[in-house]
């Protein structure tokens, strides 16, 4: 989803369906001078997940409390839960940079406000371990409690119990440690958290966002099967294992990228998860190549491979059918992004890849051969010594304006793959290079 009207100046969407109204509705962090009806949280509704409408602001006023604590004039990074009959709404306000931060409680009848302050969640200080913001709140499948998933840099990301009947903390502190790195500068930030349980296999999923939100940002994921953790990505690392790589820890699942130049997207992160009977879909923000400023909200179908790890599409969701790809649609040309773990430009060039009718592949200089299963749509690429699985997914090629196919997952040593196939004869001159 890409709108200039329902999804521009969207940052730190969290998504969220209601059964009674059935909309879907985004909260997110104001960002836009046009957005000036209240004092922050960006709600947006639609019917189909591809057109969306700004309906106002969540909260009307800072709260007294709130105000002394932090002296702020917005909130960011909303995102809520329906207990029972009431929509709370959990916020965050802090300025840029500061760890004297508050997140606030607010509550509704209806999804759509007004809000009215009820308390505050958890506050910190230049002390405490841990920044109180970018507030999850997540209800545990086994018992039924609710639970906060929070934080940023300082102590990373943290998990505090909540009372059912008030949705504040009842345990004293900060709680549990989840998932953090070394704050040695922003580029091993983390921050965003959002856990969300897939039936299916079972596990809790963690997702997180790295880096600096306004360059290299990106989303990486663990999984446990207990809500409290540990989590640990598809190599096995914890998410809060300090003596790693701090770049190598969490399966990486969004990267910036350009398919034709200055069209691209960079800083995908602070993401939501939804499940819908249409499938999976990965909701965050992104910034434009062209225009770094600008940050606009992405909605990508997400997948899971036979291993039980998500994989998120290179395109935007344009309401296309999740039905698996024909095998003959998937010959031809392709644009292919590679992921680097260690980032160092902001969007990631493509490299040409084909996939022919004879059952090869070829990309930039190197051969191989690939394979097709039509009922699951996963694809086995052996090239470059490596081993791709990858799932086809009808898509919309929004450089090309054209419907199209979609490659997205990953090879055997965890590094992510995204290609999609032209809707027109690839562009003379694209740039080749060998695999990194």
């Amino acid at each position: 989803m890409e709108s200039k009207d329902g999804g521009l100046f969207s940052h730190d969407p969290a998504i969220f369906y209601d059964e009674k109204s059935k909309y879907y509705y985004t909260y997110g962090t104001d960002t836009a001078p046009r957005f000036r009806d209240g004092i922050g949280g960006q709600i947006r509704r639609s019917k189909d997940l591809v057109h969306f409408e700004y309906i106002g602001t969540a909260v009307r006023e800072i709260p007294k409390e709130v105000k002394e604590l932090t002296n702020v004039r917005n909130i960011w990074a909303p995102d809520i839960i329906k207990v029972g009959e009431e929509y709370r709404l959990y916020y965050s306000a802090s300025t840029f940079g500061s760890q004297n931060s508050v997140i606030g409680l607010a509550v509704a009848d209806n999804p759509e406000g007004p809000f009215e302050h009820r308390g505050i969640a958890v506050h910190t200080t230049p002390d405490s371990p841990v920044n109180a913001i970018d507030a999850n709140p997540v209800r545990e499948e086994e018992t039924g409690e609710y639970y906060l998933v929070y934080g940023s840099f300082w102590g990373g990301i943290r998990l505090l119990h909540l009372d059912a009947k008030t949705g504040l903390p009842d345990e004293e502190g900060y709680g549990r440690v989840l998932a953090c790195r070394p704050r040695k500068s922003c580029d091993t930030a983390i921050e965003g958290p959002y856990i969300h349980y897939n039936r299916e296999t079972g596990y809790y999923y963690l997702f997180v966002s790295y880096d600096s939100l306004t360059n290299v940002y990106n989303v990486r994921v663990g999984r446990s099967k207990k809500l409290e953790g540990p989590y640990v990505d598809h190599n096995g690392r914890r998410l809060d294992d300090l003596s790693l790589p701090a770049n190598h820890v969490g399966l990486k699942l969004t990267t910036g990228y350009s398919l034709k130049k200055g069209t691209g997207f960079m800083a995908l992160g602070h993401n939501s998860v939804l499940e819908t009977e249409n499938g999976w879909f990965m909701v965050c923000h992104a910034r434009y190549e062209n225009d770094p400023r600008i940050s606009t909200l992405n909605i990508r179908r997400m997948v899971f491979d036979e291993d039980g790890w998500p994989a998120v599409s290179p395109c935007l969701y344009a309401g296309e059918t999740q039905e698996t790809v024909p095998r003959d649609k998937l010959i031809g040309s392709y644009q292919r992004i590679d992921f680097v773990l260690d980032v160092k430009r902001l969007c990631e060039q493509p490299i040409p890849m084909e996939l022919k009718a004879d059952g090869s592949v070829k990309a930039a200089d190197l051969t191989g051969s690939w394979s097709y299963d039509e009922e699951t749509g996963w694809l086995e690429v052996i090239i470059g010594g490596a081993v791709e699985k990858l799932r086809a997914l009808h898509a919309t090629h929004r450089e090309e304006c054209g419907s199209t196919v979609a490659l997205t997952g990953r090879n055997d040593a965890g590094i992510g793959v995204w290609a999609v196939k032209h809707t027109k004869k690839p562009e003379q001159g694209l740039a080749v290079k060998r695999f990194a």
